[in-house]
């Protein structure tokens, strides 16, 4: 009977609510129960259904919530970063090749996990095992980058103990960084030969450098190969002009104000009806020392200007320098430089290799192998092009110099139909002048990532400066013409893709020399 009712009562409902005219009497009567007993059991079974419908939705609802509620969990999943003694281990070892001190990192840490922390004696242990980890490995590295160096940036930089410091200028790989207890010539010398296609060495006036570079050409010259060329620093040359420039606006400016504090004098006197004879006089002359001191400060800054323009690769007419122009140039505006303020920048000014990278330039571009006249239009457009300022302007000059640059165009046009020789002289004259360095001041770059474990302490060992060149050199730039790229994919080794600096330190020396080895290369 249990299943009879349910039964029936799903009749009546189907009757009631789908059946047709009559279908309810004759339901009935089959059924032996009374219409309103039909109707009433299609309301029951109406009402239940109602029921279910309402317990669904809320079911259903309930499952949305709890999707998005798995959602948000795995997202928060996704972000988590678990802090095991691992991950802590790397933070502090990158912390440190970054500049930032075990405490410091400890501190760190201890804001996300706080008192599960490995104690900062224990990631200092960490950070030492990885330190003896990284100069083994950058023996391996330095196999690969060695043969690459063109062009170097030597410096010294001073901490408990010297630290030969030299970087290779178009990708900042940092090639050597280590202790010292000697900078003569011999001990650079000694570094200079592990990088059998060094070109060019941009430096300070260190007479170290100058004597390593010496020893090097002398050893190339008996071997009937290319010299090293020297390449004096121009920033640290050009920089201790400033004294001499601000000591000239100084004395202009009090001149000026002393000017200024007669004339007022002179006008309270007018004012007051008082003898202006004697006070003006004063004013007259106070004026007219104000004058000549802005004078010889505008005359100083000119000729400066003209002595920075004269060390340039372009000149401001937009031709490419050379050391004769320059020379000229030197010759007339360092003598009008006084010696009071100027005499140190005056005589490294006069240093023969301030100007060798001009020679350099004009013997690389003489070595292309193109035809003159594409050589010529392919310098001559790469010049003007870095000397926009000349083109601009309705004066003859620049009228003419457009259509220069417009006869250049058509030149290597013409060259391009041929067998794209337009656009290979072109791309041969832009890597001459873009490597056509002047300063070694690059190197600087990597001496602040010294200087920075330098503040906070006291000593600074071999393999802190193993793991900090190690890191460097693997670490992917943020921004710049440089951005997502490394070092040393930068200047040229093969890298595994994916291979983080984390990852290498995990390596021993035979893996990651057969990785090298296998790696495509990626720039």
């Amino acid at each position: 009977m249990g299943m009879v009712a349910p039964k029936r009562r799903i009749a009546s409902a189907f009757f009631v609510v789908l059946g047709e005219y009559g279908d309810v009497t004759r339901h009935a009567n089959e059924e032996g129960i009374s219409r309103q007993l039909v109707y009433r059991e299609a309301k029951k079974v109406q009402d239940v259904l109602d029921a279910s419908q309402e317990k669904i939705r809320g079911l259903e609802q309930r499952v949305r919530e709890l999707e998005q509620q798995q959602a948000v969990s795995e997202q928060r999943l996704a972000q988590a970063v678990v802090l095991d003694e691992a991950k802590q281990a790397e933070f502090a070892v990158e912390g440190q090749a970054r500049g930032v001190g075990l405490a410091n990192s400890y501190a760190l840490m201890d804001v996300l996990i706080p008192g599960q922390v490995l104690s900062v004696p224990t990631l200092g242990r960490r950070v030492k095992a990885a330190e003896e980890k990284a100069g083994p490995l950058l023996a391996v590295l330095d196999e690969f980058t060695r043969p690459l160096v063109r062009d170097g940036a030597a410096d010294e930089l001073y901490v408990n103990d010297p630290v030969l410091m030299t970087v290779e200028q178009e990708s900042l790989c940092w090639l050597v960084g280590h202790l010292s207890d000697k900078v003569d010539g011999e001990t650079w010398a000694k570094e200079f030969r592990h990088f059998p296609n060094l070109e060019q060495v941009a430096r300070d006036g260190g007479k170290g450098l100058a004597k390593g570079v010496a020893l090097v050409n002398a050893e190339r010259a008996a071997q009937d190969q290319p010299p090293l060329v020297d390449k004096g620093d121009h920033f640290h040359a050009l920089r201790g002009a400033g004294v001499g420039l601000r000591r000239a606006q100084m004395q202009a400016s009090k001149a000026l104000a002393a000017a200024e504090e007669a004339q007022q004098q002179l006008e309270e006197c007018q004012r007051q009806g008082q003898p202006a004879q004697g006070p003006g006089h004063h004013a007259g002359s106070l004026w007219s020392k104000a004058e000549q001191a802005m004078d010889a400060w505008s005359a100083l800054e000119q000729t400066w200007q003209h002595t920075k323009e004269a060390m340039r690769l372009i000149t401001p007419t937009g031709d490419l320098n050379s050391r004769a122009q320059a020379e000229a140039v030197l010759a007339q505006t360092l003598p009008q430089l006084p010696d009071s303020a100027f005499a140190k920048t005056k005589r490294q000014l006069q240093k023969p290799e301030m100007l060798n990278y001009l020679d350099h330039v004009h013997e690389k571009i003489e070595a292309l192998p193109f035809p003159a006249e594409v050589k010529q239009a392919a310098v001559r457009q790469e010049s003007l092009k870095r000397q926009p300022e000349v083109l601009k302007g309705e004066n003859p000059t620049a009228a003419a110099l457009r259509g220069v640059l417009l006869v250049c165009a058509v030149v290597l046009a013409k060259a391009d139909e041929v067998n794209q020789m337009g656009q290979q002289a072109v791309a041969a004259a832009r890597d001459i002048f873009r490597r056509a360095y002047r300063a070694s001041s690059l190197v600087e770059c990597i001496n602040s990532a010294i200087r920075m474990h330098q503040y906070r302490h006291r000593r600074m060992t071999q393999g802190l400066l193993d793991l900090k060149r190690l890191y460097w050199n693997c670490h992917t730039f943020r921004t710049g013409h440089r951005r997502r790229t490394s070092p040393y994919q930068r200047l040229g080794v093969p890298w595994p893709e994916g291979l983080r600096w984390w990852d290498v330190l995990k390596l021993t020396p035979e893996q990651l020399r057969e990785k090298l080895s296998t790696a495509k290369m990626t720039h």
